[in-house]
C-alpha cells in the first residue's frame, strides 16, 4: 500500500479504501498537498487559498498538479480495465463564465498526445469522460445543478464492465464500458481544482478529501458508507 502517514489516520483503513492508490485530504495549511498512500504529493499552481480543512479555487490557473503515476492509469497494461474509484467533496461557489469545472483530471495539455481521464461539472451535467489509446472516448453523464454553497460528495466508479456516477451517497446512473474499450496508460500529469488545456476549465469553489483507487470499485452500499450521512467516511 506504500507509506502511510500513520499519525493523520483515523485507525484501520476502511476496507473500501483498500485499494487506494492516492488519498489527498487537502487539510494542510503550507507546503504540498500530501499524498497519505504512496507519497504522490502535489504541487499547487496559482493563489489557492487553504483553511486547514478545504483548498479553496477561485481564478483560472489556479491547481494542484501530481506527476503522473501508472496508478492514475486504470489498466494492467495488458489491455484489462482494471475497477477504480475517483472521489471528492466540493463547495461550488460559483462558475466561470462558460460554467465548466475541472475537478479531477489526467489528459496531455494539448490535443495530440494520448488524454486517460477527466472528471468534472460542465453547465449542470457531471461528466466522467475516459479515452482508450487512440483517444476514442467514453462519456458517462447526468445531470447536476449544484447549490451555491452547499457542500457534495461527487465520484465515480468502475466495477467490472459497469461505471456509475454518484454525488451524496446515491449511485445516479449506471452504464456499461462497450467492448474492447481499453482505458489508455497517457503521461499526463493529474490536476485537482482545473485543467489548463483551455480557458474557462477551472472549478470555483471549496475541495477537500480527494481519493483515487485502483483495484476495486465501490458498490451502492461502499458508496453509503462513505457518505455517512453527509459526514463523509475518510481515510
Amino acid at each position: 500500500m506504500g507509506i502511510i502517514a500513520a499519525s493523520r489516520l483515523r485507525g484501520a483503513v476502511d476496507p473500501m479504501f483498500g485499494n487506494a492508490v492516492a488519498y489527498y485530504r487537502l487539510d494542510e495549511t503550507t507546503g504540498d498537498a500530501i499524498d497519505l498512500v504512496n507519497g504522490y504529493n502535489g504541487t499547487l499552481n496559482g493563489s489557492i487559498s487553504r483553511n486547514g480543512e478545504y483548498y479553496t479555487f477561485d481564478a483560472e490557473n489556479e491547481y494542484v498538479e501530481i506527476a503522473d503515476e501508472d496508478d492514475f492509469s486504470f489498466t494492467d497494461g495488458n489491455e484489462n480495465n482494471t475497477d477504480f474509484v475517483i472521489k471528492t467533496e466540493v463547495i461550488f461557489e460559483g462558475f466561470n463564465a462558460k460554467k465548466r469545472s475541472w475537478l479531477v483530471s489526467k489528459r496531455q495539455n494539448d490535443t495530440t498526445g494520448v488524454r486517460d481521464w477527466q472528471f468534472l461539472h460542465i453547465d449542470n451535467i457531471l461528466n466522467f469522460t475516459i479515452y482508450d489509446e487512440s483517444s476514442n472516448q467514453f462519456v458517462i453523464r447526468i445531470s447536476f445543478t449544484p447549490n451555491i454553497g452547499q457542500k457534495y460528495i461527487v465520484g465515480v466508479t468502475l466495477i467490472g464492465s459497469t461505471m456509475s456516477l454518484f454525488v451524496d451517497g446515491v449511485i445516479l446512473i449506471t452504464d456499461p464500458v462497450p467492448s474492447g474499450f481499453y482505458f489508455s496508460n497517457g503521461t499526463s500529469v493529474v490536476k485537482l481544482g482545473d485543467e489548463t488545456v483551455n480557458d474557462d476549465l477551472n472549478f470555483i469553489g471549496k475541495m477537500k478529501e480527494t481519493v483515487i483507487v485502483k483495484g476495486n470499485g465501490w458498490t451502492q452500499q461502499n458508496i453509503t458508507d462513505n457518505y455517512n450521512g453527509g459526514a463523509g467516511i475518510t481515510y
